[in-house]
């Protein structure tokens, strides 16, 4: 057999497994299918790194934790994803929508569609890439023939946790520089100064890490989950809220493991604490001080895209929306209300400062009731205009 029905096999894996799939030809799509109805078509945000994988077989897990897997014989590409190995959360999916470009009228239908989508374990992926691999060249693949490609720009700076049970007595210098270096990152990560930790990682030290593993990349791995471990607490101790940290942790661990080279392990390990130290750095412009408004502030940001009431924190906190409100103005200085805005406005500032998405869609993505309604509040916080801020930026 020469011609394979690509339409045909892309159809009966996505029925199979829920995942969608799609076809391209000289990189253009020319056949997209997806058991539940997707009218944007989630591939956009890393579109152009996956249809460059250069191997007959790849895949990619995306800085969401999203699994792409891919296929290709010639011209021809098969495109299965996304998928990942534990359930989306609403805010994910929200947010996804809104770097999609995704009207406001069709967010729901988007969120409700990502959402169905089956978790599915890498291996269960990667099976059916070798599969049809095989399928289209008679060679056999194994899972661990393919390696995982990273799609983030090559960064790298150590951040060890030292083992001093095999350090030589008097070899103390060692000893302190490690130290010294994991008390300078973890500080960094506590304060969430994202432009302290640029300039330590354009000048960080060489570190010897104590061994683990008498294999390599077993010891490298080994150190990034005890550096997950430590960075998630000195995050906590930051003001992130602990559920919030300890699943990006597991996140970040996940996917290190999928990791092969270690060059790949070093560059997500910087990602990993810049991406706590950012966390930190948002609650921390947000003004939460003390467990109740930290709690308060996880809960705005995990429904940032909704219109967000008193009523609504208050039943999340099991309190009730008096007994909240009376005792977040004692604590916190400011209104429960006003906490809430002013939290929405950090991220619009963000948004308007970092991407290109219009003021319509920045405004209904955190959930104002109109473009105008976003303006008179965001001038009446910074006195600026969106439009103005974004000019100045």
């Amino acid at each position: 057999m020469t011609g394979f029905d690509y339409e045909y096999l892309c159809t009966t894996i996505g029925r199979l497994s829920s995942v969608p799939a799609r076809v391209y030809e000289r990189r253009k799509k020319v056949f997209f299918f997806s058991a539940m109805p997707l009218k944007y078509d989630p591939i956009k945000k890393y579109e152009e790194n996956i249809l460059s994988l250069p191997s007959p077989v790849g895949y990619v897990v995306t800085d969401d934790f999203d699994f792409y897997g891919t296929v290709r014989r010639g011209e021809t590409l098969l495109v299965f994803g996304p998928t990942r190995q534990i359930p989306r959360t609403g805010p994910e999916t929200r947010r996804l929508a809104f770097e999609l470009g995704v009207p406001k009228d069709e967010v729901k239908e988007f969120v409700t569609s990502m959402e169905a989508i089956l978790p599915l374990p890498l291996d269960f992926l990667l099976t059916i890439l070798c599969m049809l691999h095989y399928v289209f060249t008679g060679e056999k693949l194994e899972l661990r023939d393919l390696k995982i490609t990273d799609l983030q720009e090559p960064k790298s700076v150590p951040v060890p946790s030292e083992d001093l049970s095999d350090v030589e007595p008097g070899n103390n210098v060692d000893i302190y520089n490690a130290y010294r270096a994991e008390r300078e990152i973890l500080d960094i990560v506590r304060s969430g100064d994202v432009e302290k930790l640029d300039t330590w990682a354009g000048s960080a030290p060489p570190i010897r890490a104590g061994q683990t593993s008498a294999e390599t990349m077993r010891q490298e791995k080994n150190i990034f989950t005890v550096t997950a471990t430590l960075v998630s607490r000195a995050a906590i101790d930051g003001g992130l809220e602990v559920d919030d940290a300890l699943r990006l942790s597991d996140s970040f661990i996940r996917k290190c493991e999928l990791l092969t080279s270690l060059d790949s392990v070093s560059k997500l390990q910087l990602d990993m604490v810049r991406r706590y130290t950012n966390e930190v750095s948002y609650v921390r412009e947000c003004g939460a001080v003390g467990e109740l408004a930290k709690k308060v502030t996880a809960y705005v940001r995990r429904h940032l895209s909704e219109p967000i009431h008193t009523e609504d924190v208050a039943r999340s906190l099991y309190m009730n929306r008096s007994s909240l409100s009376t005792k977040f103005k004692a604590q916190q200085g400011v209104t429960l209300t006003d906490f809430i805005r002013n939290i929405k406005i950090q991220e619009a500032k963000r948004l308007l400062a970092h991407s290109e998405r219009s003021l319509d869609s920045i405004a209904d993505y955190l959930g104002f009731s109109s473009q105008s309604h976003f303006t008179r509040v965001f001038k009446a916080q910074t006195g600026l205009t969106p439009r103005e801020y974004r000019e100045e930026r």
